[in-house]
């Protein structure tokens, strides 16, 4: 049967291989460099943790089990905000542990804790993970939207385990909901069953934040306020008029020979206000010509040449390099945007393009 103790256990386990090992590994290399590394770390730590207490039956297992919920869910969220390079204080954001704090002391009082897995205050650990969803899914938009206009490098690999986490997450929540539901109505049998349905979610889950902390691309470096000023600025800009566009011709011609002649493309995380400096213009002005008369971000423009470079690469006879290397030297971190951007330009995928070069050069 489903719901013997045995998938408990074997669950259990491999969500203890997962996080555990995948922890391990974080804090072997990467959780001194990067601050998004070491909050992962310990997001997986208390997944970890939130797997292994349904195995302890008791009243104090399952307070503390819904309260891990609330601080998961703040620290998925400041784990991708320090992911897309928002910067993070202690004071500012430590607001988001309070309901973790208060439901952890409330656990460790029997007679408040008893009284609240007995009442629908049992529901709330998993309403607050999926409001802050809700938040997480709204900040990722906007977030990569705004580092679209300035940075060169996004860590796309990395949200898309991130968004595969959002949504696991959400279902153990909904899950826990009506496993919480059902124990209030003394539905214990179908209680039982969705417990290992959270369970199996749970693993599913930490699967996908370890694929987050195995994407071996950089976060975001710190957005400065220079540029967090300037995201302001170009937040509510409309479409150009004809106007605008007349008047950035002339720069963005000039803008797309310097890119061809000094290639400062190859800089693997350009931003815009170097470029603007090294083009001796004001970030505004850069903006603005990428925008209105090439109709891209300034992401999108900046790495539509690295993928042109990866082209002529693969058309040179002589080299007759592999693709991962080509992909590497063209300066796109992310294998996804690479894809995308070649696809985009050429009309076909970088594997079917290498493809038909090799066999025609054959």
């Amino acid at each position: 049967m489903l719901t013997d103790p045995l998938y408990s256990y074997s669950i259990a386990l491999l969500v203890i291989l997962i996080t555990g090992g995948t922890a391990l590994l974080l804090s072997r290399q990467r959780i001194q460099a990067y601050r998004a590394s070491r909050l992962l770390t310990l997001l997986l730590l208390a997944v970890l943790l939130h797997a292994v207490l349904p195995l302890v039956n008791t009243l104090l297992a399952k307070t503390l089990m819904d309260g891990l919920l609330l601080a998961v869910a703040p620290l998925f969220l400041l784990h991708l905000r320090s992911l897309l390079g928002d910067s993070l204080s202690s004071g500012r954001d430590g607001y988001h542990f309070t309901a973790f704090a208060v439901w952890t002391l409330i656990s460790f009082l029997p007679a408040q804790a008893k009284l609240i897995q007995s009442s629908w205050y049992a529901l709330f650990p998993n309403v607050f993970v999926l409001i802050y969803l809700i938040g997480s899914f709204s900040y990722i938009r906007s977030r990569v939207g705004s580092l679209m206009q300035i940075r060169s490098r996004i860590p796309f690999g990395k949200l898309r385990w991130a968004q595969l986490s959002m949504l696991t997450l959400g279902l153990v929540s909904i899950s826990g909901l009506v496993t919480d539901s059902l124990s209030l109505q003394g539905l214990i049998e179908a209680q039982g069953l969705w417990a290992l349905i959270g369970r199996v979610l749970t693993a599913i889950f930490a699967a996908g934040l370890a694929g987050i902390g195995l994407t071996l691309e950089r976060p975001v470096a710190p957005v400065d306020l220079e540029e967090e000023a300037f995201l302001q600025l170009i937040a509510d800009r409309t479409d150009p008029k004809p106007e605008d566009i007349r008047e950035n011709a002339t720069l963005f011609k000039t803008l797309d020979a310097t890119m061809q002649s000094d290639k400062y493309f190859f800089d693997d995380d350009l931003r815009l206000n170097q470029l603007a400096e090294l083009m001796n213009k004001t970030p505004l002005a850069i903006s603005q010509a990428i925008h209105h008369v090439g109709g891209q971000t300034f992401f999108d423009y900046v790495n539509g040449y690295r993928a042109l470079s990866a082209q002529v690469l693969i058309d040179d006879p002589e080299k007759q390099l592999p693709l991962d290397d080509i992909h590497r030297a063209s300066s796109i971190e992310s294998r996804l945007v690479f894809n995308k951007t070649f696809k985009r330009l050429t009309g076909s995928s970088p594997t079917a393009y290498y493809k038909l070069n090799n066999s025609v050069s054959a």
